[in-house]
């Protein structure tokens, strides 16, 4: 046995390979330098000795950042990645480069890609843009105004890079945007309060780091500060006509603000009179007012000057005060009282009672003092008794009642006396003139009444009928009479004015019957008014008792006209006409007759008494209606007439009998008709009228199974149930018309109805035995006849009834048809059991459709016999 060593030789045909093609890891941006990344990276060469040597290495951008190790390796080696220099995610968030192990060969080339990102870490504190911010603003700054604006930046990214602001301690005055970092005013600076705010600012980021910055903010002082007077008012006194000069008052104001905000400078800006008598002058801080020429009362309004003193001070733009300064003036006695009129127009009603007002006179004195001014003033009066002055208030009333008609003016003298004493006092005087006014208190009085007057009736519109007349002693409007007439009468009118009567128009008829309008025109009632306010009516309305004068106007009138006048036939009659005129006299007399013409020849009238009278037999159905055409006429000098119809209406009797056309009726009908089906509808006829020709139908005979009805009224012949033309073929019905007559005079018609009743097929054969038997011998030749059988129909039924003859033949199950010698009924014998038995059936040989054949079967019993 021989072994044999056989050694291999590597050959550099394998390229390094790493055991990834990419590795990919996420470390936080505080890795020190150093720190080995949490990779596994492998290399390997499967070749052997010097074949198996690379060389390892990073290439791309930044891949100086890290370092790796071993770099040179044989055959296989674990590769660390570490941190060769410190990261910042704010720089470089994420690293990419390229892992290579290269052999000698340059084909032989192991490749792999390495991605690393960074995890972004709160490294960063925030860092103001200013150490200090400072900012100076007006006190007068409007709340919510923006002032600055704080920033600090934070060198991280995402929430650890966002910078929120705060204040340390939350001022009053001041608010912070959290987010944008501007500070707004959010109160009211005063510089004289608070100067400058020192305020502490905090800026902090998303992870919590935060940073103090500082922020001054100065309050400039600004002229807000208006001058204050040390009181709201002040008060000073003059006397008249002082000729030494006079200090009148000392104001003084004061001014928060600082220099030269705070100096203050004094005005005079108005004087309600003697503008320029006024001046101001400073002594020791105070502005003192003065006066140095003489003052007259009587120019100031009621005794009072006011001033109006303003302090300003030195600000830019200056603020000013001011205050009212009252100066009084006293007055001394130079002024004579004076009424406000020199003559007072008074008018008063004379109705006014005793003790009211008639007026207040009224005199001022321009003096102010209580001594000689208006409190000291007293009036006196002179004139009639009738009239009473109050010394003070200048009231003058009056002291009895007053009459117009004795006295309708009075002239009264008043004197106004001031508080002087001696040849100092002084006097006014005024005159007061009152006129009486007249009030409505008298009524309109009628004259010359009563009144009667003679119309002619039918006269027409404004027709003159007679005047009235009232007196109103009053004056003017009170006495202006108004006249009317009440209650309205629709025939007259009146002259609101003058009191004349006239005819209105409406048709004046002394023969109208109504009693309302009878009284209108024969009677006018005048009713009497004022115009005063309220205006007075006269006591009593004055009546015109009118006298109507007839003329021949009215045609005769017929009373019952026209008029239907009813009369029984047969019979004689009279009936009577009235008609009258209300003329009076001869123009009310009234004759009367008819107008010639048929058929006037039948009646007579009376002229005088209107009886009318039939001279003849009135025949209703010869003439049932007569129109008479009646005159009358009066006597008067120009007759007047009048035409009317009376119309005669004969009434009936109960002379006609009710009679039928035709009086014979033929109806045929099939039996098979419904119920209800209309037989035959009666005519008959009454020449009467009314109830006399009103009918009634009965059948009287040929009903007595109640088969048929007939209408009560219509005459209409009806079935009442189904005919059966096997039980009754025909009916003769009588029938019997009533008229509706006085009982005891009724009159009847008589009509007969024959009817027959139509066969339909309704019934089917009847064999007139329920089965037969028979016995024939075996060999019984054939066409022998068996058997004879009979069926029993109705003749119209087309049924054979003759004998049938049956041929049988011996065979099982044989079906065999024949047809009847005698009629060509066709028949079916049914072999069953060897012919032992079978059956016949007979069909009606109608061409009629096989669910309308009318069948009978019978069953045949045959019994063989067998030959011997």
């Amino acid at each position: 046995m021989t072994t044999f060593t056989i050694l291999l030789i590597d050959k550099n045909d394998n390229a390094p390979k790493f055991n990834s093609s990419e590795y990919r890891v996420r470390i936080t941006e505080l890795a020190q330098v150093g720190f080995a990344l949490p990779l596994f990276i492998q290399a390997e060469d499967k070749d052997e000795g010097v074949n198996s040597m690379f060389q390892v290495f990073l290439t791309g951008n930044n891949s100086d950042h890290f370092t790796i190790s071993p770099t040179a390796v044989q055959g296989r080696a674990d590769i660390r990645v570490r941190v060769d220099v410190p990261l910042d995610y704010e720089k470089i968030q994420s690293y990419s480069f390229s892992l290579y192990a290269n052999e000698s060969m340059s084909e032989h080339v192991g490749f792999a890609r390495i991605y690393i990102d960074l995890i972004n870490e709160n490294d960063n504190r925030p860092i103001f843009l200013k150490p200090l911010y400072n900012i100076s603003l007006p006190e007068t700054t409007p709340r919510g105004t923006s002032l600055l604006r704080i920033q600090a930046t934070d060198g991280d990214f995402g929430t650890f890079g966002t910078v929120r602001y705060y204040f340390s301690d939350e001022p009053d005055q001041f608010s912070l945007d959290t987010e944008t970092g501007w500070v707004h005013l959010w109160g009211n600076l005063d510089y004289e309060l608070m100067r400058r705010f020192t305020l502490t600012v905090l800026a902090r980021d998303g992870g919590g780091e935060e940073t103090t910055g500082r922020l001054w903010v100065n309050v400039l002082d600004v002229n807000d500060n208006t001058p204050l007077f040390q009181k709201e008012a002040y008060m000073g006194s003059l006397r008249e006509n002082e000729q030494a000069a006079q200090q009148v008052a000392r104001v003084r104001a004061t001014d928060e603000d600082s220099p030269p905000n705070n100096f203050l400078t004094y005005t005079i800006t108005s004087v309600s009179a003697f503008r320029g008598y006024f001046r101001i002058t400073m002594v020791e801080g105070y502005a003192v007012i003065s006066v140095n020429s003489p003052l007259d009362y009587e120019m100031v309004p009621e005794g009072t000057i006011y001033l109006t003193v303003m302090a300003k001070d030195g600000g830019n733009p200056a603020l000013n005060s001011s205050v009212s300064v009252t100066v009084e003036l006293f007055d001394e006695n130079d002024n004579p009282p004076k009424f406000s009129k020199p003559s007072y127009l008074v008018k008063i009603p004379e109705n006014i009672i005793a003790g009211a007002t008639v007026v207040f006179v009224n005199a001022t004195d321009l003096d102010a003092s209580r001594e000689f001014g208006q409190a000291s003033l007293i009036y006196s009066l002179q004139g009639s008794s009738q009239f009473r002055l109050n010394t003070r208030s200048g009231e003058i009333t009056t002291t009895a009642l007053l009459d117009r008609e004795l006295k309708s003016e009075y002239i009264l003298i008043v004197r106004a006396v001031d508080g002087g004493v001696g040849p100092l006092q002084k006097t006014g005087i005024a005159t007061v003139n009152i006129t009486i006014l007249d009030i409505n208190d008298n009524a309109p009085m009628w004259r010359d009444e009563p009144y009667h007057a003679n119309v002619v009736e039918m006269s027409p519109i404004d027709t003159d009928v007679i005047s009235v007349l009232a007196i109103d002693p009053d004056v003017g409007d009170n006495g202006t009479v108004v006249y009317s007439i009440s209650p309205e009468n629709p025939f007259y009118t009146i002259n609101s004015s003058t009191g004349k009567i006239r005819t209105s128009g409406a048709m004046l008829d002394r023969e109208r019957s109504n009693p309302k309008d009878v009284l209108l025109m024969r009677t006018i009632i005048v009713s009497a008014v004022d115009l005063g306010r309220p205006p007075l009516r006269s006591s009593v309305s004055t009546t015109v008792y009118v006298n109507l004068l007839d003329l021949n106007d009215n045609d005769p009138i017929f009373l019952n006209l026209p008029f239907v006048a009813e009369v029984p036939e047969g019979l004689p009659s009279g009936s009577s006409i009235q008609v009258e005129d209300p003329d009076e006299e001869e123009n009310g007399m009234v004759t009367m007759g008819l107008l010639v013409g048929m058929p006037r020849f039948d009646f007579y009238l009376n002229t005088t008494t209107g009886v009318l009278y039939s001279t003849a037999t009135l025949d209703r159905e010869k003439i049932s209606l007569y129109h008479l055409r009646i005159v009358a006429f009066d006597r008067g000098q120009n007759p007047r007439t009048s035409t009317s119809t009376l119309t005669i209406t004969v009434l009936d009797a109960n002379d006609e009998t009710p009679t039928f056309f035709p009086k014979l009726y033929n109806v045929s009908l099939q039996e098979s008709v419904p119920r209800d089906h209309v037989v035959a509808r009666l005519n008959c006829s009454d020449n009467d009228a009314g109830l006399n020709a009103e009918l009634s139908y009965f059948i009287t005979g040929g009903n007595q199974d109640g088969k048929f009805s007939v209408g009560f009224r219509d005459g209409v012949v009806r079935t009442v149930v189904g005919l059966d033309r096997e039980t009754q073929a025909t009916y003769s019905l009588v029938i019997e018309a009533i008229d509706n007559g006085p009982a005891g005079s009724r009159r009847t018609g008589t009509a007969t109805v024959f009817v027959e009743v139509l066969d339909v097929n309704d019934n089917r054969p009847i064999f007139l035995q329920n089965s037969y038997e028979t016995s024939i011998l075996e060999n019984v030749p054939i066409g022998s006849s068996i058997l004879q059988v009979h069926s029993q129909a109705d003749t119209r039924a087309h049924i054979c009834t003759n004998t049938h003859t049956h041929e049988c033949r011996y065979a099982r199950g044989s079906q065999l048809q024949n047809r009847c010698s005698f009629c060509s009924l066709k028949y079916i014998f049914i072999s069953e059991k060897r012919c032992l038995d079978g059956a016949i059936e007979f069909r009606n040989p109608q061409e009629t459709p096989p669910s309308t054949f009318v069948k009978q079967r019978l069953y045949i019993i045959l019994r063989l016999s067998k030959m011997l």
